[in-house]
């Protein structure tokens, strides 16, 4: 009886199917490991990009609400609302007085009133600040960026007398409005908008 014997290059070694099966095993595993990887590091930075504009939202609201809420009714210097619009998109602005304690006028009196302005130009929320009302120049007057990516600012007002809510204010022989709604839209990833209300009753505080 004869036996084959099998070919020596057979032993110990592998085939090159066999090394190009086992590329191919490495190279899928890879692909799944860095894929999964991508995709959690997306996640990530995508949630420290909306928990990052969530803070501005929350800050840009703080200040308006700090400010709006002690506004002060002064005939010289009546409130103030205009309705406005940019890219067909709300571009609203108020003005109003209010305590010259809050941010952006450090130097003023604690009883020393200010005249705020909140506007939106282009994609900016920004906040001017005139601390010397009787000023005939542009020298006392701060400007401060309260927000980018803006796309929408709107401004509601409250009248008591009424009871209704107004797209614009005028002061004079009006004074302030009981309660204000800010509506601010903002540009969010994957360019979704996202709204943000705030509700302010003036002299409330």
């Amino acid at each position: 009886m004869f036996f084959r014997q099998a070919p020596r290059g057979s032993e110990g070694g592998f085939t090159l199917i066999e090394i190009l099966l086992a590329v191919s095993l490495v190279a899928m595993m890879a692909t799944l490991v860095f894929g999964s990887l991508y995709v959690t590091i997306s996640a990530i930075d995508a949630a420290r990009a909306n928990s990052a504009n969530e803070q501005i939202v929350r800050s840009t609201l703080r200040v308006m609400t700090d400010e709006l809420s002690v506004g002060k009714d002064v005939p010289t210097f009546p409130w103030t609302g205009i309705n406005g619009q940019q890219d067909g998109q709300p571009a609203d602005s108020v003005a109003f007085l209010t305590m010259g304690q809050f941010r952006g006028a450090e130097s003023a009196n604690d009883t020393e009133l200010v005249r705020i302005v909140y506007t939106r130009e282009g994609d900016r929320l920004l906040r001017f600040v005139r601390r010397n009302l009787y000023g005939l120049t542009d020298e006392s007057i701060e400007q401060v960026e309260l927000a980018t990516k803006v796309k929408g600012f709107n401004v509601r007002y409250y009248d008591s007398k009424s009871n209704l809510w107004l797209d614009e204010w005028d002061g004079r022989g009006h004074g302030s409005p009981k309660a204000i709604l800010i509506e601010l839209t903002l540009l969010q990833e994957q360019a979704e908008l996202q709204t943000v209300r705030q509700w302010v009753a003036v002299g409330a505080s």
